[in-house]
Parts: structure tokens; sequence; C-alpha cells
């Protein structure tokens, strides 16, 4: 057997005692950093470093210097019977508004926002929101206290039965973005002042939206049968409607691009500004006016 000598031995030593020293040095950081009690798991190591994220969004890096929660509460929910109305009528300050439809169950009108600190979130709801009066539900949400919550929005959930049977669907909106998300109504009167419309559903009689400020996206399934009238004095404005559609329309826009699959051979969208131009039977009249903005007008 080899005898090992008197330096190598030392030198051995030392060298086992620094091995269990980084061992241990290793093993008792990452007993600190995550908190470590049992034998080691890689997927409890990842689950700690993921589950940082939300300590660090919810109690150091909310907006607003922390004055409010950094995600949006439900502040008040009220349900309605599908056969109390068959139109709809909203009028909102300030604030997002979202009609949507979905698969069953009542109809719901929800308020959500961002809540400030120290109140609760059923003391910053807005008081008497939406109520039936005649054949309209009809929704107000004006002259809310936004120191008590911040970036509220307004839900309207209707179930199938009544989203492919409503007759009217009226909105005005101060500041803030507006969405009707598959809908089936007669007639449509959309108002902003500041803030986008997304529409997308059927619109079989008439449709009328003017905005002050923000973009415009209609998805028309099927196209109004008598008038469509569209304004806006700044921003983008897309429609999509069926290419059997039947219409004739009158444009006009005062600085921006205009663009359209429906516009005949040997027209652009240069010349045919301030022009008219038709589809099919012409049965319909569509009025589109964009102070500065670009447009497009296509069939599906």
């Amino acid at each position: 057997m080899m005898k090992l000598s008197h330096e190598s031995k030392v030198r051995l030593g030392v060298g086992i005692g620094a091995f269990v020293l980084i061992i241990g040095l290793i093993f008792g950081t990452s007993r600190i950093l995550f908190h470590f009690d049992g034998p080691w798991d890689l997927d409890d190591i990842a689950s700690g470093l993921s589950g940082m994220d939300d300590v660090v969004d919810d109690d150091d890096f909310m907006n607003d210097g922390g004055k409010y929660s950094a995600r949006p509460q439900q502040l008040s929910s009220e349900t309605f019977d599908a056969d109390a109305f068959t139109s709809l009528d909203l009028d909102v300050t300030s604030g997002t508004v979202e009609v949507k439809c979905v698969s069953d169950g009542p109809v719901r009108v929800i308020e959500s926002g961002r809540v400030a600190k120290g109140v609760a979130a059923y003391d910053a709801t807005t008081q008497n929101l939406a109520e039936v009066k005649g054949s309209a539900l009809k929704i107000r949400q004006f002259d809310c206290d936004d120191e008590r919550a911040i970036d509220r929005t307004v839900t309207v959930e209707l179930p199938r039965e009544v989203a492919d049977n409503m007759v009217g669907i009226t909105a005005n909106v101060g500041s803030g973005d507006l969405t009707v998300t598959d809908i089936a109504c007669h007639d449509v009167n959309l108002t902003l002042d500041s803030g986008d419309i997304e529409l997308a559903g059927t619109v079989t009689d008439t449709l009328n939206a003017k905005v002050g400020s923000g973009d415009v996206t209609f998805e028309l399934y099927q196209a109004p049968a008598k008038s469509m009238d569209v304004s806006v004095d700044s921003g983008d404005v897309e429609i999509t409607v069926p290419n059997s559609t039947g219409f004739k329309a009158s444009l006009t826009v005062g600085s921006g691009d205009f663009e359209s699959d429906f516009l005949p051979l040997g027209y652009d969208g240069e010349t045919i500004l301030n022009l008219e131009f038709d589809n099919g039977d012409k049965s319909a009249t569509y009025r589109f006016k964009v102070g500065s903005g670009d447009m497009s007008f296509d069939p599906e």
C-alpha cells in the first residue's frame, strides 16, 4: 500500500475541507434565498422564483404611488330577467364599456375598478347603476367619485337569447372605450367624445356612430339595410360588410387615405374623395366623414 507523505496528507486535508466548505455555503445560501426546509426539488425552487413577481407587483410597484389596487376589483353585480327589456341605453361619463354575449344565465351588469387604499369595494360602487325602465335597460354612470376607484369598467353580459334579438342599442361615453361583441340588433347609435369603438355583430336597419377622437372598427356580419352614418373628427376607421351588401355611399376625408375593394375599376383612394360609390342594389344609404385619419371599407 502506498503511503502518503506528511505534506501530501496536509494538502489532501485542505482540499477536502475546502470542498466541504463550498458545499455548505451553497446549501446554506439556498436555504436562505428560497426558505428551503426539505430535500432539493427544482420545481419548488422555480415556483418560489415565479411567485416573487406577484409580491413585487402588488406591494411595491402599484401605480399612482400605491393609492389604488394594482388590479381591478369587482365593485358590484346586478342581474335582470332576460325578458325584462328589448333595448339597451348606456350613458357613461368616464370608463370602459363592454357589451358581450354569453352562453346562458341571466342578464348581468358588472362594475369593476381599481379601488383606493382603505376603501371597501362595495363602498366604491356607482349607486343606482342599472335599472329597467319601460322596454329598456338603462345604465347610468356619471358623477361618480373617482377618489374611491379609478379605471372603472361596466360590463353587460347578455345571454344568447337576448343578444340575438335586441331592438336597439344606444351608448354615450364621454371618455373611454366601447366594445360591442356578437350582438344582433335593429338599430345602433354610438357617441364617444374620446375613445375607441369596436363593434362585431349584426345590425339590420340603422347604424350611427360619432367619435370626437378615437378609432372605429366595425365587423358587420349583416350590414344595415337602411342607413349607416359614421363621423370621426380624428382617428382611423375600419369597416367590413358582406360582399352582397347593397348601398350607395358618400365619402368625405379631410386628411388621410381611403381604401376600399368596393371602388369601381379605375378609381383609387385619391380620386374617390368627396365623391360617391355604390354596390349591389344601392338600397341603403351610407355616409362616411373623417376629419383626420385613414379609412378602409371592404367586403368580408
